[in-house]
């Protein structure tokens, strides 16, 4: 019986500090969503970051080694072990195919290092980390990069949404290429704000990837690089400050003018558009037949392909009726908000309803049957890797086999087979 209330006092004693020092500590929940900008919803929804511990086979990188990292080789030969010269490799692109973690006994202890093999025209190449495994990396070095490696996918992804695209350009100093310039280009000044087309998106460098090319309303050209995801660049949102403010993508560009409100101007800015619903959308037919009109409540498909014919507005805000063509002339009416809130979030903001592009004539050879499993988010044998990311989105994982005929899908629930880019096996 002394044992027990000796122990129920030791315990008490230790646990009312505990307790009490609790109280002092304070967290906000982690699973809120904080209001974000159309830009950085942009940024958040296509370019999601990729840190180096957890790249997957088949990411795509292009060497671009900056003028100070030429002078010492960053990639090693797989087969020889001996550093290859940067020159050899710059401007090539690189297919990341995975790590092996190496083993080196030291007296009495085993030192470690992960190495990140790529291919390149037939060849393999590592890059090494040393003293580290590959689950110590995230841990210990969460920016780990590969210099000199620009992240294509960022490329990619930028070139298919924003060309054509109309900005306004927040930073008042852009550049334009220079030959006769030591570092390749010129800064040249211009007013904030300043309305542009984007008309090519290329190749950056390892830390801002995105080089975008506009043009402005007085028919100049000049360019940004910009950071997008961030991968392989070791820069944290915090590091966007000062001078490289303007490098994050957000900053730098507006999809709205910002000196104007004017709800008439995004109507001449959606209107005439082509577009296709990214999800199934109620909507009302409206169909004329012998000068009398019937309306009925009908669901358009995803990817069908669609013409803004008119915008009503409102008497106030920014809620409009959409008037939308299909491809056999009949009519289709929706609500849409046509200026996005970053406090009240409109779930029916039309960015987010529809993708601003002819999608099917994007894609010539997707059949009309495939369109329609594609629409319902069917799959079928045959289909290709196009078609399958179309109907079911961007897999989880994608594992490559050795000799690149054979690639497995992984999602959460679903598994798809691929033998030269056809789909052979699902479930």
């Amino acid at each position: 019986m002394r044992i027990i209330a000796l122990f129920l006092i030791f315990f008490c004693c230790g646990t009312s500090p505990v307790t009490a020092q609790n109280d002092y500590i304070v967290t906000t929940p982690s699973t809120q969503e904080i209001p974000v900008s159309e830009e950085e919803q942009f940024i958040k929804s296509n370019f999601p970051l990729q840190l180096l511990c957890k790249w997957t086979p088949g990411m795509k990188f292009m060497f671009a080694p900056s003028s100070r990292d030429m002078f010492l080789p960053t990639l090693s030969n797989y087969d020889t072990d001996k550093g290859v010269d940067n020159s050899l490799l710059k401007h090539k692109i690189l297919t990341f195919t995975g790590t092996e973690e190496k083993a080196q006994n030291i007296s009495n202890s085993t030192n470690y290092s992960t190495r990140f093999i790529f291919e390149c025209e037939g060849e393999k190449y590592y890059y090494d980390i040393k003293n580290m495994r590959l689950d110590e990396i995230c841990e210990k070095a969460p920016r780990a990069c590969v210099n000199g490696l620009v992240y294509l996918k960022d490329v990619d992804t930028a070139k298919n949404l924003l060309i054509g695209k109309t900005i306004y350009i927040q930073s008042e100093s852009v550049r334009v290429d220079d030959t006769n310039n030591y570092s390749g280009y010129r800064d040249v000044a211009i007013p904030a704000n300043t309305e542009a087309t984007i008309t090519a998106v290329g190749v950056g460098n390892q830390t801002y990837p995105v080089k975008i090319i506009f043009k402005d309303t007085q028919g100049h050209s000049y360019y940004l690089e910009v950071a997008l995801s961030r991968t392989n660049s070791g820069m944290d949102l915090n590091d966007f400050q000062g001078e490289k403010r303007m490098k994050y993508f957000s900053n730098a560009i507006s999809f709205t003018n910002k000196n104007s409100d004017n709800i008439e101007g995004l109507k001449n800015k959606y209107l005439g558009r082509t577009v296709y619903p990214k999800k199934v959308l109620p909507a009302k037919r409206v169909v004329s037949l012998e000068g009398k009109q019937t309306e009925s409540r009908v669901h358009l498909p995803r990817y069908t392909v669609l013409n803004i014919k008119d915008i009503n507005l409102a008497s106030s805000g920014s809620l409009s009726v959409l008037s939308l063509e299909d491809k056999a002339g009949v009519f289709y009416e929706l609500e849409a908000d046509l200026k996005y809130d970053v406090i009240v979030r409109n779930a029916n903001y039309i960015e987010d309803l529809f993708g601003f592009e002819d999608i099917q004539k994007k894609y010539p050879g997707i059949t009309e049957k495939r369109w329609q499993l594609i629409s319902r988010g069917e799959l079928e044998t045959g289909m290709s890797t196009d078609e399958c990311r179309l109907s079911i989105g961007d897999p989880v994982e994608i594992e490559l086999k050795k000799d690149n005929r054979f690639e497995t899908w992984f999602y959460n629930g679903k598994t798809l087979e691929f033998e030269n880019g056809t789909l052979r096996r699902y479930k």
